[in-house]
């Protein structure tokens, strides 16, 4: 009998692992089959609206997988360390080994791709949703600009920045509700900028405390970020990333205005998820002028300027 139940289960995660594979390589589809490889940049969302498409379909169908804007963001260091990464599950390695050999190309296009970006986010100002901050969040007006609503983070003291995060930044976050199966909700999260969605995800699947080989089946930004946000921001030329959410309260190809919550914090991802690795949200900056991340010292002084200009949502999002 016992051996009956052992073989079943053998044969369970044999298919959940075989699925998982086949997940990861169709998420990571570069270009949409509506439209051909070169229709990227303006000039293809400037043919949709001609064709009578609404601009947030226009910008599911355009915005490619959340691992084609990961490769447009690493570098050949990222690269290289993506590709030599061990100690993860089979369907892990794949995703990984999947992004760094997707960086050339998409390194490549990331300026189409941002004036493309900058084409949606214009185009879909006009039609963008008022979405009543109260409708996610009761005490949302008491925002002051930083990820989470005050008394609920704090930032590491610059003396224990960790520099193995040189280019990100881990907020520790307050509050933080324990459910069952060592899985972490922590507080709302807000967006720092306004710009458009380029990756959302919550369907993160791992169990790193259970054994190497399910600690990632399928899901997420990544199998290390969890869920997440990626947003774009247009007039800041930057991209924000959010990382080891609970979940995403916005879509891809979603407009997002200055202190609207995006997603609650949470413990998502292979490190996150281990014992201790949780209580944060990983933040980085990526500054897409200059082509390269912001430093965590910079992502520090950022924080604190967007805090001092303690700025109010945009009149397109009202309050009520």
């Amino acid at each position: 009998m016992w051996f009956r139940i052992k073989h079943s289960i053998q044969i369970l995660l044999c298919i959940i692992i075989v699925m998982s594979i086949r997940f990861a390589m169709l998420s990571l589809n570069p270009y949409p089959e509506v439209w051909g490889q070169t229709q990227i940049g303006e000039d293809a969302v400037m043919e949709g609206i001609k064709k009578g498409y609404d601009p947030h379909v226009l910008a599911s169908m355009l915005i490619p997988s959340s691992g084609h804007i990961l490769a447009m963001l690493i570098d050949n260091e990222d690269s290289e360390e993506y590709r030599e990464l061990d100690g993860l599950s089979y369907p892990a390695e794949l995703y990984y080994d999947r992004i760094a050999a997707l960086h050339e190309s998409m390194s490549t296009l990331r300026p189409r791709y941002e004036s493309m970006f900058d084409v949606l986010y214009e185009a879909m100002k006009v039609y963008a949703p008022a979405v009543p901050r109260d409708w996610v969040e009761k005490e949302a007006d008491s925002w002051q600009g930083d990820v989470t609503l005050p008394s609920l983070f704090s930032l590491p003291r610059l003396q224990d920045l960790d520099y193995s995060h040189t280019f990100a930044l881990d907020i520790f976050l307050k509050e933080v509700e324990y459910l069952p199966g060592n899985v972490q909700r922590g507080p709302m999260i807000h967006s720092l900028s306004d710009g458009i969605v380029v990756s959302a995800e919550s369907g993160w699947v791992g169990f790193p405390r259970t054994s190497q080989s399910l600690s990632f089946l399928k899901g997420g930004i990544s199998p290390k970020a969890g869920n997440g946000v990626i947003i774009y921001s247009p007039e800041e030329k930057r991209y924000f990333l959010y990382f080891h959410l609970y979940d995403a309260l916005v879509e891809k190809g979603q407009i997002v205005r200055r202190g609207q919550a995006i997603g609650h914090g949470g413990n998502t991802g292979i490190n996150a998820r281990k014992k201790g690795g949780g209580d944060h949200l990983h933040l980085e900056i990526f500054d897409a002028h200059k082509g390269k991340p912001l430093r965590n010292t910079q992502i520090i002084a950022f924080l604190q300027g967007s805090a001092r200009k303690n700025a109010v949502l945009s009149p397109a999002v009202p309050s009520e």
